[in-house]
């Protein structure tokens, strides 16, 4: 990639063409979770009184009248403001300041940013086991400086030098590097480069002046230590060593009647009472429930909130309804899943707690207007279907007054469920290693949420991405995490071959287990050509009524911004394979149940034949498996794949006795010592490396953002330490925003979503808006001028962390 010379700083008044790079766009843990009395899965009277908020009514939620027009390149004035102003508002105070037209049309913008910084600095990016991404620029005080050392002419007589050192193993002084190398392809004018090197090493660069036909090399600047990925598989057992993790396993065992032993039965098999036979191996199930931050007040309705909604009703509710059933029906389980910051706040949001409550009602009507219209017709079993799925979503969501986060922390309270976090808003934290104070941040923001919300301090967490570097584990230790998931070749490519491969977990220096992720099980259900979900039975994701329905046919909720979009309900199966889209059978449920039990059945009795693999193969050591897939998966993209897990379970419970399910945490708390090595650097993404967020390819780009992130986290730190005792609340307000949107541009998700040509515009859009906020932000603060006009809108709709879970300080140094 090439680009032109860094220019002076332009106004943020510029038009946005000069933008260059950038683009335009609770239960007690000895009590059952309380839950309301079942109310009836179809349509009729009692079902329709249970529905006791008042309908819809769009002239309520209308603009206000005389809202400005939209203008998304008019720029916006940065008057200084004079006054220190209030306290830190309520929420209700800030919506209302925020909520007139002409503070809704700032949110409106798109936004301008500069691509440049006039500063001097030069980082590594490492992407896979051959290259690294290196961005630099040389800022106006550098030039002038060394105009004023060496002369006038410096800049005309001498050429940029990319100097690349291999520092593995060494503490690097400058001079004593293992070797190095040299890159001087007309780097005056360009910003970024890929420099291949070889894997498996660390590496430093330094950007430096060469005059021509000689040797000398005036430093200008020096990177990060990157480290690149490994590439192969670790064959040798470079050394042995064991270490122990403290983790507490929150046992459980639920009073219950005599005749209702089999809910403790894990609980009761731990202990070898009831003639329990010892398991041969551990089997743990983990599903991560994460969407970015989408919230967007400034829009009636918002497509992209629909992600939300989607997953609320066919993903979230559906699993809580699942752990309902089982505790009725006294079946004991195990089950991990993560809460992503982004998601937590989402689901206890009122905004779309209350756009969530609509949708649900939207969808009910069409679906029951369907059913009627549908009655003895090929459709009318799966639409009986769609109305039992969506009247226990609509049942769970009641049951917890929309924020079904509750219903989480009841069934981890019942010692049923563990609840995990994640990074603070799904930064791709092993690019980020080099400045300790943004991973810190990540890592603190999160356990502070989760905190609050589940009573407890989180054991696990799901790393972004599953990407994790050398040295990561260090912060995780750091932040009281006890352990985390890497994928299996993570493990295989460490710094010394693992024992029994990914049968078990491994403990960092820092002390952090580490779980493989099974290949074998995550073959059985994403796979394409074989995994589970591509039955010919099961619904056909891909044919929604929100297409099949004529325009004039469908409500007035679903023709939003004049588009038609999904609404979720399918009423058609896969089908043989090569059947078209238009061609799809109808959806029979009782076919797709069928085929659910035998995949069930198959799966239990697979996992049985693989402990015992593993046992044999390690002599007698018990394996534990871990599953891992997005929760997603479950529900969304394949509708069935709630009922699946949950006969599972049951199969789990009644049809074996070789694989006990278990947590992690548990698993740790009962099997505390574990082989110590470090796991190589990996993610899921494309060979398992981190090509699919760094891209500079000429079309569809998302490598620019590190630029940004780097530049902005420095500044948000150095401001943090500065100010970390300020008592100037408006400059608070305005760090703290701050810290909200740099954290809200770094999601690992646009980064994915541009790499594969999904919703492109807006991922770009959203992360440009972020940036520039947090940039203008960080001026006001730093200035001591801070505009009440320009910083509540931005209070208002990105409310992640809300007022006393976001501090900026998370960001200081020391």
């Amino acid at each position: 990639m090439t680009e032109k010379k860094a220019p002076k700083k332009t106004t943020r008044k510029a038009s946005a063409k000069a933008s260059g790079k950038a683009p335009k766009k609770a239960a007690s843990r000895s009590e059952s979770p309380k839950r309301p009395a079942k109310k009836s899965t179809m349509p009729g009277p009692e079902a329709e009184t249970a529905i006791a908020d008042a309908p819809w009514d769009p002239a309520e939620h209308t603009a206000p009248e005389g809202a400005a027009p939209l203008d998304g390149h008019a720029p916006v004035g940065r008057p200084s403001a004079t006054d220190e102003g209030p306290g830190e508002p309520t929420e209700a105070e800030s919506l209302a300041r925020a909520s007139s037209p002409e503070r809704l049309a700032l949110l409106k913008e798109l936004p301008f940013l500069d691509p440049h910084y006039n500063e001097t600095y030069v980082y590594l990016v490492p992407r896979d086991p051959a290259s690294l991404y290196v961005l630099w620029e040389v800022g106006e005080g550098s030039r002038k400086h060394f105009e004023g050392i060496f002369g006038p002419d410096f800049l005309r007589e001498n050429f940029l030098v990319l100097r690349v050192y291999d520092v593995t193993g060494v503490d690097f002084n400058g001079y004593n590097a293992l070797s190095s190398f040299e890159v001087d392809d007309f780097l005056n004018d360009k910003t970024s480069y890929w420099v291949g090197v070889a894997p498996g090493r660390h590496y430093v660069a330094e950007l430096g002046f060469r005059a021509k036909g000689t040797t000398y090399f005036e430093k200008v600047a020096r990177s990060n230590t990157a480290f690149v990925p490994r590439g192969v598989e670790e064959p040798a057992e470079r050394y042995a060593a064991w270490g122990d993790v403290n983790v507490s396993g929150n046992f459980v065992e639920v009073p219950v009647g005599p005749d209702q032993w089999r809910l403790n039965q894990y609980h009761y098999w731990r202990k070898r009472t009831h003639a329990a036979a010892e398991e041969k191996g551990y089997w743990s199930l983990v599903l991560h429930q994460h969407l970015p931050f989408v919230r967007h007040p400034e829009h009636e309705v918002s497509l992209e909130e629909q992600w939300f909604f989607e997953a609320v009703v066919s993903v979230y509710t559906q699993l809580i309804h699942m752990m309902w059933r089982l505790e009725r029906d006294k079946v004991d389980f195990r089950l991990t899943v993560s809460l992503t910051p982004p998601l937590l706040a989402m689901m206890q949001d009122p905004h779309l707690k209350d756009r969530t409550a609509r949708h649900i009602r939207e969808l009910l009507a069409l679906a029951t207007r369907e059913r009627d219209r549908a009655s003895g017709g090929p459709h009318q079993d799966a639409l009986d279907e769609v109305l039992r799925r969506l009247w226990a979503a609509r049942e769970v969501f009641d049951a917890y007054d929309g924020d079904v986060t509750k219903g989480y922390r009841a069934f981890q309270d019942l010692g049923k469920l563990e609840v995990i976090t994640c990074a603070a808003t799904h930064w791709l934290l092993p690019l980020h290693v080099h400045q300790p104070e943004s991973v810190r941040a990540q890592l603190r923001l999160a356990v502070r949420q989760y905190e609050r919300a589940f009573g407890r301090p989180p054991r696990g967490i799901w790393l972004p991405e599953n990407a994790f570097t050398p040295g990561l584990d260090e912060r995780l230790a750091e932040a009281g995490i006890r352990w985390t998931l890497v994928t299996t070749k993570g493990l295989k490519e460490g710094d010394t071959r693992p024992f029994y491969g990914g049968a078990a977990p491994v403990v960092t220096p820092a002390g952090v287990a580490v779980f493989p992720i099974d290949e074998e099980t995550r073959y059985r259900i994403w796979s394409r050509e074989h995994g589970f979900p591509g039955a010919p039975n099961y619904k056909e994701w891909y044919r929604d009524l929100g297409y099949d329905l004529p325009w004039e046919d469908l409500p007035d909720y679903w023709k939003t911004a004049g588009v038609r979009r999904n609404t979720g309900i399918k009423l058609h199966r896969i089908g043989t394979k090569g059947t078209g889209l238009g061609s799809k059978p109808p959806y029979v449920p009782s076919w797709a149940k069928e085929t659910l039990e035998a995949q069930a059945g198959q799966f239990v009795f697979e996992r049985g034949a693989q402990a015992n693999y593993y046992r044999g193969l390690d002599g007698g050591h018990k394996p534990c498996i871990v599953s891992a897939y997005d929760a997603e998966l479950f529900g969304h993209w394949w509708e069935e794949g709630p009922d699946f897990v949950e006969s599972v379970f049951r199969r789990l419970l009644y049809d074996q006795s070789e694989v006990r399910p278990v947590t992690p945490a548990e698993y740790l708390a009962e099997n505390p010592h574990h082989q110590r090595m470090v796991p190589g650097a990996t993610s899921w993404g494309r060979e398992d490396y981190f090509q699919t967020w760094v891209e500079d390819r000429a079309y569809q780009p998302n490598a620019w953002v590190y630029r940004h992130l780097f530049r902005l986290s420095q500044k948000m730190s150095e401001l943090a330490t500065r100010f970390r005792d300020t008592e100037d609340t408006l400059r608070r307000r305005a760090l703290n925003q701050a810290a909200r949107c740099l954290v809200l541009a770094g999601a690992s998700d646009w980064g994915f979503l541009i790499s594969t040509g999904q919703a492109v515009r807006y991922s770009e859009v959203q992360v440009t808006t972020h940036l520039d906020r947090a940039r203008e932000l960080l001026r006001q603060a730093e200035s001591g001028h801070v505009e009440l006009s320009y910083l509540e809108p931005i209070e208002a709709a990105d409310t992640i962390f809300a007022w006393n879970e976001m501090d900026f300080r998370v960001f200081a140094k020391g």
